[in-house]
């Protein structure tokens, strides 16, 4: 079957109301906000967007509020790049969701997200038929599982390449809850802290050698490669016989941390999409792109305004 798409990104899509703050406020506290800004965002569609705009046939499922403010601002944000949103799905009973996001001078985010219709999206909303024209699948951060199983469930049954980037929403679940989508997940792209909390492991306790010993076990589950994102420390990319730390690119000064993961990952799959292997070596390279795309994210205010186009990566390449 020739695939249409080269990637199909399910999950949140959120408004984001970002403000600017010169800290985070203490308990009974109050902070002035200097800028306050609304930004299309949700973990999912951060992703598809800069998938889309590096050049990746993408498209996104995911559930809005039936024609409401939040949810047009999403749609229109969407055709600044050439994304496939005709698999969108719509509630008439919740409104678009959205995340309120609070931002100090030194780029550290507070977020309080309302899922709304987000989390609506159900496993009915998943179609084999739909999934099957792609060359992989990306899964993040919706609380409601449902539709993550099933989609999961139709990759592995059409041999198609499944990356999961859980989010804290998702993580905070469990381990037994989540273990049946780690059966069905090929890559695993998981921060730090989503590492830690998984396993229950102290800040102080996690190094390369814990997180080798606690990846282990989703070896044993059928998970290929593994991802452990650290922010400025960059990534540890592992499988089942050997383990690289991959070092970030280097930033002058840090604006805002909001949709770095996201941009890593956008990164990393237009890598990972351009040859498709599980080679150690090919892998590595690819989470070199997500760290440069994460770092360019991170340079801008919002999820999105930092990712590079496609001509601008050939660029970057062509001078390495």
């Amino acid at each position: 079957m020739i695939k249409e798409l080269d990637v199909i990104c399910i999950g949140a899509a959120l408004v984001d109301i970002i403000a600017k703050i010169e800290r985070h406020p203490l308990d009974d506290d109050e902070v002035f906000v200097s800028d306050l800004q609304l930004l299309s965002g949700g973990a999912a569609a951060n992703t598809a967007y800069a998938c889309s705009k590096l050049g990746l046939k993408t498209a996104f499922i995911g559930k809005l509020g039936y024609n409401d403010e939040f949810g047009n601002k999403i749609m229109k944000d969407f055709k600044e790049v050439p994304l496939d949103t005709t698999l969108m799905k719509y509630s008439k009973e919740k409104i678009t969701g959205s995340a309120y996001v609070a931002i100090n001078e030194k780029g550290e985010r507070r977020i309080y997200a309302y899922s709304g219709a987000a989390n609506a999206l159900s496993s009915d909303d998943i179609n084999p038929e739909d999934l099957v024209k792609t060359k992989t699948i990306f899964l993040s951060s919706l609380r409601n599982l449902d539709p993550f199983k099933k989609a999961a469930k139709i990759a592995k049954n059409n041999n198609i390449p499944i990356i999961f980037n859980p989010g804290m929403l998702i993580i905070e679940q469990g381990f037994d809850k989540i273990k049946e989508l780690f059966f069905n997940t090929d890559i695993l792209i998981i921060s730090r802290r989503e590492f830690q909390s998984l396993f229950h492991i102290g800040d102080r306790n996690l190094n390369e050698r814990i997180i080798e010993d606690n990846a282990k076990l989703l070896f044993k589950l059928g998970i290929k490669v593994i991802i452990v994102t650290r922010g400025k420390k960059g990534a540890i990319i592992l499988n089942s016989e050997k383990s690289e730390i991959i070092k970030p690119m280097h930033i002058n000064q840090v604006i805002d941390t909001t949709g770095a993961g996201d941009a890593f990952s956008a990164g990393f799959i237009y890598g990972f999409i351009r040859n498709t292997s599980f080679k150690f070596e090919d892998l590595k390279s690819d989470v070199m792109i997500g760290n440069f795309i994460a770092g360019k994210c991170i340079q801008e205010l919002g999820a999105r305004n930092g990712i590079p186009t496609a001509d601008e990566l050939r660029i970057k390449s062509l001078n390495r």
